[in-house]
């Protein structure tokens, strides 16, 4: 059947598409927006969670990029503060590493010139009785310990509220809808997609390329336009471990023995540490990134070198969590993977009077300028539209700051507990008023279906956010999956199929 005309057809759910759709349907125009699985179930939901300016950029002069990144950094501390919260961090010095304590202390001064008027505290070094304090950190060998701040996220949370912001702007959003066949004609594409099911033809002046590590897939579906060249596919891999008493409140930046960095973060309110990520070549399918053997190995050889644990080094056994995701980055095969840069690269292609876009490259951080930039291409090619307007302005669930969603997660519904009510305020921000009203409508919502996951939460999460199964809600809406036990994982599932 033959469905409606668009703008834009953006191909892909992950952070950049979403961000690009956003901007779009804001900007006026006709946006539809198709991912295949489910919203960030791919990159988008397998980085490290962070919202940072990139440190080791610098050694490779990337300024801008880490100017840009730093500049974002503030801007979603301001509109995602459900999201978005900041990070100290501690870089230990040791006399062993290549990098001395004078060379990366001035990289800190000049990553505080860049972040300049942003709010956040300055670097600066940790006192002798600071160092002592810090639980299991090693001492042998310890010149001096380094601090400095960035920013957390839940990345696939970040994810579908950028894409829930495009859908209140009047994008048509949605997961489980595939694009299976893509057709030139005069004046841009016939794209044919598989609706959940059902088969549509949409006519769309311009097709945007964000489907991150099966960019090269859609491209092929273009017979006439040539792909991008020297597309490298990197997997970043994590692991993460329960936290050993006592918690750590801080991050780590670690250096390994060669010009890698390693992150050592407390995870989900300092119940797990997270530890990654890998810089490794993929060789085999896209779909099919999992976190190696040699990987883990990798990063639990850091962690130990790094740390000592109570009852030894702590081994692959200890290790409760791990994912993979592969950075689509553009670069020759003769380069390492580490040094592949992290810039967004932007090629655009006209098809009459309509075109392709395609996106490799960019980061979770600044994905809301590199959306601003893709429609400036898109703009460059004859495609009208409004003027940029996305700074500064609030996401989805983001008009409470942090200090107002502390005090609405205290004043909530009675009957939900209040660690329930400040993990749906640091979830859904401003949309807890949507949660606490169906309760106070019907109050059977406030029952947990499994410990700590009501019944109004699982709607919502089902009406709201195109939610279909147990996996979208346990691992991409929320991270329950890591608190749940088997038992209450099953039961989500089981409800999610029902439905």
């Amino acid at each position: 059947m033959h469905g409606k005309t668009v703008d834009i057809l953006v191909v892909g759910g992950g952070i950049h598409g979403a961000a690009i759709a956003r901007d779009a349907a804001g900007r006026g125009l006709k946006v539809l927006l198709a991912e295949r699985g489910d919203y960030a179930c791919a990159t988008s939901s397998a980085s490290s969670k962070l919202i940072h300016g990139g440190l080791r950029y610098l050694e490779h002069m990337e300024f801008k990029l880490v100017r840009e990144s730093l500049t974002e950094r503030a801007g979603l501390l301001r509109t995602a503060p459900h999201l978005v919260s900041p990070l100290k961090f501690l870089l230990p010095i040791f006399d062993w590493q290549t990098r001395s304590a004078w060379f990366v202390h001035a990289g800190l001064a000049l990553y505080d010139l860049l972040s300049l008027g942003d709010g956040m505290p300055g670097s600066g070094r940790l006192p002798q009785s600071g160092i002592e304090a810090l639980p299991r950190l090693r001492r042998d060998d310890l010149n001096t310990v380094l601090h400095y701040h960035d920013a957390q996220a839940d990345d696939a949370r970040l994810t579908i509220t950028v894409a829930l912001d495009a859908r209140a702007r009047g994008a048509d959003i949605a997961n489980r809808r595939a694009v299976t066949a893509i057709l030139p004609r005069d004046d841009g594409f016939t794209v044919t997609l598989d609706d959940r099911g059902t088969a549509r033809e949409v006519d769309a002046r311009f097709v945007v390329n964000t489907a991150g590590p099966f960019v090269s897939d859609v491209d092929a579906m273009i017979r006439q336009i040539p792909p991008p060249e020297d597309i490298r596919l990197v997997r970043g891999s994590h692991i993460v471990l329960p936290m050993p008493e006592p918690a750590q409140s801080c991050a780590y930046t670690l250096q390994d023995e060669g010009e890698r960095i390693i992150f050592v973060i407390p995870w989900l309110d300092r119940r797990f540490l997270m530890i990654g990520t890998t810089d490794v070549a993929q060789h085999g399918l896209p779909g099919k990134a999992v976190c190696s053997p040699e990987e883990a190995a990798y990063l639990l050889a850091a962690y130990n070198r790094y740390f000592t644990h109570p009852g030894g080094p702590v081994t692959k056994s200890d290790i409760v969590y791990d994912w993979a995701g592969l950075r689509t980055l553009h670069g020759s095969m003769d380069e390492s993977p580490s040094r592949l840069s992290r810039e967004v690269s932007l090629d655009a292609q006209a098809q009459g009077n309509g075109g392709l876009l395609t996106l490799v490259g960019g980061k979770l951080t600044t994905h809301r300028a590199t959306a601003e930039q893709a429609l400036e291409r898109l703009h460059a090619l004859g495609l009208d539209m409004g003027p940029a307007w996305t700074k500064g302005i609030p996401l989805y669930g983001g008009a409470f700051d942090r200090d107002a969603l502390r005090a609405r997660a205290d004043t909530g519904p009675d009957g939900i507990p209040p660690e329930i009510r400040r993990r749906w305020a640091f979830t859904y921000g401003d949309k807890i008023e949507d949660l606490y009203g169906r309760i106070e409508t019907n109050p059977v919502l406030g029952q947990e279906v499994v410990p700590g996951v009501p019944r109004a939460e699982l709607e919502y999460s089902a009406e709201v956010e195109d939610t279909q199964t147990g996996e979208d809600f346990l691992l991409r809406r929320t991270k329950l999956h890591l608190l749940l036990d088997e038992k209450a994982r099953e039961d989500v599932e089981d409800w999610f199929a029902k439905i």
